[in-house]
């Protein structure tokens, strides 16, 4: 079956004018989201660039691997270059903010379409150690540098972009997303369409049961992979689906091998035996252990791996 390489192919001659966004599309721009478009994509809208153009601009580079998370986002870079549905999108607002000592890896990016919507995505996990620190930090830290980052992203880009707002991300980007829409002023709330979390982990409790959280929750879009271990984290109250992989494990968190059929997903009813027992047991293990057992265990798991001079 394919996946969102082949959607290009197939479906990418449909402009959004004509059949609007949809879950694969908004998985396609949250993994552009792990693109660094350091030097190439600025904050300024004046210089927004069509998608083909920065596609091309970071192929052309002699070693443009060095930009993605994935050497499969070069193939995905070349795929939307040559797509009428995204290649005249044009690319604005990246920030990109990553500090050690404050325990910060962040970034985002916004894709202005042609039927005068935006979607805004959040960069998931990168290969960093802060950035895998900063994960675990939300068993016991709420809210993490990253989600007060996302807020401010979300709150300033929408003055820019005065049109419907999509918000999505995959992984950490899809709790991101979450957070930010959630936690955004309200005039900004009111104006998002859909939340897209591509198996992003969920939240703690004191997040789940606030008044912001119940005011976006019927927005959100979750997808999983069908073992999906990443997605299951923590709490999570958001409406989901099961996505078909065509891999199996850990290596379903990998979005490139999500099935795609005609211009959705392909959906399945159930997470497997394996997914919901890896699920039942960190809950529960965490459900034993206090927030400052897990703060003291993180903290001193991350010293040990830092006192090795590690940063990836």
């Amino acid at each position: 079956m394919a996946n969102m390489l082949e959607y290009l192919a197939w479906r990418g001659d449909i402009h959004f004018s004509q059949l609007e966004l949809n879950n694969v599309d908004a998985l396609i721009f949250s993994t552009l989201a792990y693109i660094h478009y350091d030097g190439i994509v600025t904050e300024d809208l004046q210089l927004a660039a069509p998608l083909d153009i920065v596609a091309k601009t970071i192929l052309s580079m002699p070693d443009p691997v060095k930009r993605c998370l994935l050497e499969k986002d070069l193939q995905l870079l070349e795929a939307v270059a040559n797509s009428p549905r995204f290649s005249r999108v044009k690319v604005t607002f990246y920030r990109s903010v990553f500090d050690p000592r404050e325990e910060v890896q962040f970034a985002a990016v916004t894709f202005l379409l042609d039927d005068g919507t935006a979607f805004l995505a959040f960069r998931g996990t990168d290969n960093t150690l802060v950035g895998w620190k900063e994960d675990f930090n939300m068993a016991f830290q709420s809210p993490i540098p990253s989600q007060e980052e996302a807020v401010r992203y979300i709150e300033k880009t929408a003055i820019y972009c005065p049109g419907k707002l999509y918000v999505g991300g995959h992984s950490k980007g899809g709790n991101l997303a979450v957070y930010a829409s959630a936690m955004c002023r309200e005039n900004v709330q009111s104006r998002i369409e859909h939340v897209f979390s591509h198996d992003g982990p969920g939240f703690l409790e004191s997040t789940l049961q606030s008044a912001e959280f119940r005011n976006i929750s019927q927005r959100v879009e979750k997808t999983l992979p069908q073992s999906s271990v990443i997605g299951m984290l923590l709490e999570h109250q958001e409406n989901f689906h099961i996505v078909k992989s065509n891999k199996s494990g850990l290596w379903q968190h990998d979005q490139f091998n999500w099935l795609v059929e005609d211009h959705d997903f392909v959906y399945i009813e159930k997470l497997t035996k394996n997914a919901t027992y890896a699920d039942r047991t960190l809950t529960d293990w965490l459900k034993k252990i206090s927030v400052d057992e897990r703060e003291r265990f993180v903290d001193s798991l991350y010293s040990v791996l830092a006192a090795n001079n590690l940063t990836s």
